[in-house]
């Protein structure tokens, strides 16, 4: 071998084996560090808003556990048995102090609803639109599970309304019958 061929093989030799380390050891390398960077970086921006999901999920934990307590207070507002009796006494007496006439009150029978039982009562009264109102006011302040399904108000002449009620008074199954 010639001094020139020498000189080619150590410089061949010298450019060979740091190409061969870099395309061997540390391209791959640099990929997977490239790699775990951008899985980093994509992860950090999730986690910038990580105090927005947080403050997030406590209102919404606040707003389950509200409707949760909600809920369990108006379960306790329905009675075991329709109470239609006390229910009927008490609406007709806010009537009657509220300067209503109470031209006629009806029970159907009761029927299921889901896992509870309900009985329409059909409540007629007559007097001044105001007295309606605060009729209407009372009866959804009452401390008892009501549904008011219907109602219905025709003007009779300038000061007086007749309105026509239909409530259902929610209760619990296995009730007393009347």
């Amino acid at each position: 071998m010639s001094f020139s061929n020498r000189y080619f093989a150590l410089v061949a030799l010298l450019i060979a084996v740091p190409v061969s380390a870099w395309a061997i050891a540390y391209r791959p390398m640099n990929n997977a560090v490239h790699s775990a960077a951008e899985e980093i970086k994509g992860r950090t921006g999730q986690l910038l808003n990580y105090d927005d999901v947080n403050t997030q999920y406590r209102e919404m934990k606040r707003l389950v556990d509200s409707v949760a307590r909600s809920k369990e207070k108006t379960i306790a507002r329905i009675p075991k048995s329709h109470g239609a009796d006390q229910w009927l006494e008490s609406a007709s007496d806010a009537a009657s102090r509220l300067g209503l006439v109470v031209r006629s009150v009806t029970t159907a029978g009761e029927r299921q609803e889901g896992d509870y039982m309900v009985m329409p009562v059909d409540f007629n009264v007559s007097g001044s639109f105001a007295s309606v109102y605060k009729l209407v006011q009372h009866l959804e302040q009452m401390n008892r599970m009501t549904k008011l399904n219907q109602m219905t108000i025709h003007r009779e002449d300038e000061n007086i309304v007749t309105a026509r009620f239909i409530v259902h008074l929610v209760f619990g199954k296995g009730s007393e019958k009347e």
